[in-house]
Formats: C-alpha cells, sequence, structure tokens
C-alpha cells in the first residue's frame, strides 16, 4: 500500500468511472426485487470484504445504500474515508485491536481488521455482498474460511456479487496467483461458497481490464 500511495503501480485496481458505472449496473440489478419487497427495510446493507479503498464502496453509499467494508491495513481504510466528503466519522477499538469507523450517517461503517475473524455483531446483517477479487486473492487454504464468513453474514436469500480473473490458459496458471484465475467450480466447490449458496448467474466479462491474457468476469450468488 506504500507504493501504491506513493504513486507506483497500482495493482488491481480499478479507477474508470465506467467500470464503476458497470458495476453498480449489474449489483443494483439483481437487487431489485428486494428494494421493491415492503417486507425488506428500506436501506439494504451491503458488506464489501477486502475492499482496500475502492470507490464502488461511497457510490453504493450515495445511491442509499448501507455500506460495511473491512479491510487489515490502515492506509486503505484511510483512503476510503477520503472519499466521502460528506459528513465526519467517529472511531472505536474492539478488544482484539479492530478499528471502527462510524460516518455520523449511520450507513457507513469501516473496519480495519482480519476479515476471516468470526465477527458476531455482523451475522445476518447484510442483503448482498460486493466481493471484487477479494476470494481469488485468497490460497487456496485460505477460502473455506472466508466462504464461511460470507455465509454467517449474508441474510437468507441475500445476494453475492462476485469479480474474479479469469486467465486464457486457466489450467496451466490456476495455481499460480494472487491474483488467481478461478471458474464457477471453484467458487461453487462445497468447502467454498457451494454448502450456503447457489449459483445464479454467470456474467462472463464485467469490464476490461489492463491485464494481458485475463478477463475480469462476474457471477452472481444467492443464499439458500
Amino acid at each position: 500500500w506504500d507504493d501504491i500511495l506513493q504513486g507506483g503501480s497500482q495493482r488491481w485496481k480499478i479507477t474508470c468511472e465506467e467500470s464503476h458505472q458497470k458495476v453498480i449496473s449489474h449489483l443494483d440489478s439483481f437487487l431489485e426485487d428486494k428494494k421493491n419487497n415492503p417486507n425488506h427495510a428500506s436501506t439494504l446493507s451491503v458488506f464489501c470484504p477486502l475492499a482496500g479503498d475502492d470507490p464502488i464502496v461511497h457510490l453504493l453509499w450515495k445511491m442509499g445504500y448501507s455500506v460495511t467494508s473491512i479491510d487489515l491495513v490502515p492506509q486503505a481504510v484511510a483512503q476510503m474515508r477520503n472519499h466521502f466528503k460528506e459528513g465526519s466519522w467517529m472511531s472505536e477499538e474492539q478488544d482484539d485491536g479492530t478499528i471502527i469507523w462510524k460516518h455520523d450517517s449511520g450507513r457507513a461503517t469501516l473496519y480495519v481488521g482480519d476479515a476471516l475473524v468470526s465477527r458476531p455483531e455482523l451475522v445476518n446483517k447484510f442483503d448482498a455482498v460486493y466481493d471484487k477479487d477479494s476470494f481469488g486473492a485468497l490460497q487456496k487454504d485460505m477460502r473455506a474460511g472466508f466462504c464461511k464468513r460470507l455465509s454467517e453474514y449474508t441474510k437468507k436469500g441475500g445476494t453475492i456479487y462476485i469479480e474474479v480473473k479469469l486467465k486464457e490458459n486457466h489450467h496451466e496458471v490456476k495455481h499460480i496467483g494472487p491474483p488467481f484465475s478461478l471458474k464457477k467450480e471453484d467458487l461453487m466447490a462445497e468447502e467454498n461458497f457451494g454448502s450456503a449458496f447457489e449459483h445464479v448467474k454467470e456474467l462472463g466479462s464485467v469490464y476490461d481490464i489492463p491485464i494481458p491474457s485475463a478477463m475480469q468476469t462476474g457471477h452472481v450468488l444467492r443464499k439458500k
């Protein structure tokens, strides 16, 4: 993150506003039924794991969603707060050292901490999850724990919109990463999302990325 903040390589960050709008359009379309359901709260809650300083979090907030993100890197979360030109922030520290930043709108909460740690206050809290490359950034032995957390935090019938990289020579390079090359069967393995989610739709390429021989692909999952 120090290199990114000093103007070095931006790694997998997407700064193109057109790409952001495509993501928002996809996510918003799959939440349309929930927004129109009178039995749902007026404000839908979206969880954004390993979000870094992704501008999508602020864009969702501006659209009226309630957003919660988590990232281990304090500098990334500080950059995230800078996207919010409106309002102010207050912080609190949990016993395990996690810092929680809360926006005065009541609709934005940013965690500085480990996304794999169980957090009882987040259980069954979210209507949707926005995951950009988080799953694909994790080593294989960390994925089950990550999926378990998302399963715990997502309401029944909740939606996961997930983006992963898919490389042209997938079978030859799928063990090389991060970012790892991933397909539907990787996501839906029983030890990953398969036990708690159903696969709703494979979106194919969702926007162009500046990585040769790779696509940014999208998938939509629903909590069973």
